[in-house]
């Protein structure tokens, strides 16, 4: 699925202090090109004319920071099939004076007008400005981030993490707090739409949908401000989605994944890569979806009311079926062994959906165990939630690996749920005596779907958060069943901190408040909960 565009790149010549002014970055590329007059007669900053339409409707996206590129993106309002020469620039500055590289691509109607730009051969640790221009109109302009040098020892590496942004009553205020966070990137773990899934089937829908979301002018705010590294869950393709799915709409869902991330296509649609930050973070990013097997239906349910999973019943029997897998071979073979290499004082692990253990109840405590030596291993009344939890053998091969290898501070920065939660991991999480081999951090959602005070009233959320911790114990730390919003991570070599921000997503002026502060020491497994700012 790469794309043949043609590329015009324009870059300083060796010598002039790696910048052109931006009239002669026009001027050479009007003579590579053979024109683009109406582009080289615009002044910096021009915009659009009274009542013209916006080229750019779906905003300007940078992402996937590299030591010496990022990628940028958007999408051409075209009103017909041609192509469309559209001109990229990268520079130093905010007015878009000192041009570092630049260029033209053509958008063409069969990537739906989106375009994605490698831009290369910038300096590390670096931000840069960034904007495209079509028939002299100019977007707006963006900020992109290159990543330090991978034998470089950066002091700090910031991001946020965020997921699940449906279109409801409720406000995308998050997105708005993400943008002055602060953070080098957001790493976004999926369901950046959700498709109806039973009438998104086809590209030209899964465009549409992926046209509807990307209309938010918060979200646009956001993502011109904030580079972003993104992975999909299911609310790209489908609920439930796996890889028995039709391959048609699998490969349509693909497709418009694509063309809508600054994410380069690739021959395989394989998403699953990694980002390095010197020496200080390495952050794996996976596909739980695309390779998996089918997830356990439910079996049963807690108290009467709620879908659970019973392991002690068929079919939730399975979900400690050796093989069953949600990463498959080739991408767990590639996780393995990118932990092993220890590139990193910090291997972060990006997983769509939770990791860590979630019940409603624990059927093999140690007390039930020397009871009955024969209880069934990490039995219990589960959540339903698609979730590592269907794919328990998986999960403790996974762990027990990076416990035999001595993997050092691994973290998990996870979604999917809607709710906060930070676990401790650990190969078996009912013997007290099983190492702590990753520390999991669960963000909420960015929307409300819906506004759970609808649902149930506080104090009974209350009192189901206190029934999960005690049925989780001592590996949860923390679970909000409430709010909504984000995490903020910040990474030194000493300490990783993550923050939880919930806000008010019915509130159109509402601001972001930390509640749940959590600590894991470079070198010393646990978390450490931490007092909430006064």
């Amino acid at each position: 699925m790469k794309r043949p565009f043609h590329v015009v790149e324009i870059a300083p010549p060796p010598g002039t202090g790696r910048t052109l002014p931006r009239r002669e970055f026009l001027r050479l590329l009007g003579l590579a090109t053979g024109g683009l007059a109406a582009v080289a007669a615009a002044p910096a900053g021009a915009v659009a004319p009274a009542g013209a339409a916006n080229p750019f409707p779906d905003g300007i996206k940078s992402g996937d920071p590299r030591p010496r590129r990022a990628t940028i993106w958007t999408r051409i309002a075209a009103p017909s099939a041609d192509p469309v020469d559209v001109v990229w620039s990268v520079a130093e500055d905010a007015g878009m004076s000192n041009v570092v590289r630049g260029g033209t691509v053509q958008a063409l109607a069969e990537h739906g007008h989106s375009i994605t730009v490698k831009v290369q051969g910038l300096d590390p640790d670096r931000w840069y400005h960034y904007r495209f221009e079509v028939a002299g109109t100019p977007s707006v302009t963006g900020r992109l981030r290159t990543a330090p040098g991978e034998a470089s020892s950066p002091a700090r590496l910031r991001y946020a993490f965020a997921s699940c942004q449906q279109r409801t009553k409720s406000f995308y205020v998050a997105h708005r707090a993400i943008a002055e966070e602060g953070v080098d990137f957001l790493l976004h773990l999926g369901d950046y739409v959700y498709v109806s899934d039973g009438g998104t089937i086809t590209l030209d829908d899964y465009r549409s949908v992926w046209r509807t979301f990307h209309s938010n002018p918060l979200l646009q705010d956001m993502h011109a401000q904030v580079p972003l590294v993104a992975v999909w869950d299911d609310g790209e393709f489908y609920n439930g989605v796996d890889r028995t799915g039709d391959p048609v709409r699998l490969a349509a869902a693909r497709r418009a994944w694509f063309e809508a991330m600054p994410v380069p296509a690739n021959d395989e649609d394989r998403t699953y890569r990694s980002l390095r930050w010197g020496t200080l973070a390495e952050m794996f990013l996976l596909d739980t979806r695309q390779y998996r097997d089918p997830a356990i239906p439910s079996n049963s349910s807690f108290a009467g009311l709620i879908d659970a999973k019973d392991t002690l019943l068929p079919p939730c029997d399975q979900m400690f079926a050796p093989g069953r897998t949600t990463l498959g071979q080739a991408q767990r073979s590639w996780l393995k062994k990118g932990l092993a290499a220890r590139a990193a004082t910090w291997p972060i692990i990006a997983s769509s959906y939770d990791m860590s253990p979630w019940k409603f109840e624990d059927r093999d405590t140690p007390a039930l165990r020397e009871q009955d030596p024969g209880l069934q291993r990490n039995g219990g009344l589960y959540v339903s939630n698609e979730a590592w939890d269907d794919y328990q053998w998986e999960r403790r091969k996974l762990m027990k690996f990076i416990a035999r290898r001595g993997v050092p501070n691994v973290l998990v920065s996870s979604a999917h749920t809607h709710f906060y939660r930070a676990s401790e991991i650990m190969p078996d999480f009912d013997d007290p005596t099983s190492p702590v081999t990753a520390h999991e951090f669960n963000t909420g959602s960015l929307t409300a779907d819906p506004d759970p005070r609808e649902i149930a009233p506080e104090d009974l959320l209350h009192t189901a958060e206190a029934i999960f911790m005690g049925a989780n114990a001592p590996y949860m730390k923390h679970v909000d069943l409430l709010n909504q919003g984000y995490a903020v991570v910040d990474v030194t070599p000493e300490e990783a901190i993550c923050e939880f921000r919930v806000i008010d997503t019915y509130d159109e002026s509402a601001q972001p408040r930390t509640f749940g502060r959590f600590r894991v020491r470079a070198g010393v497994p646990g978390i450490e909960k931490l007092p909430d700012p006064a």
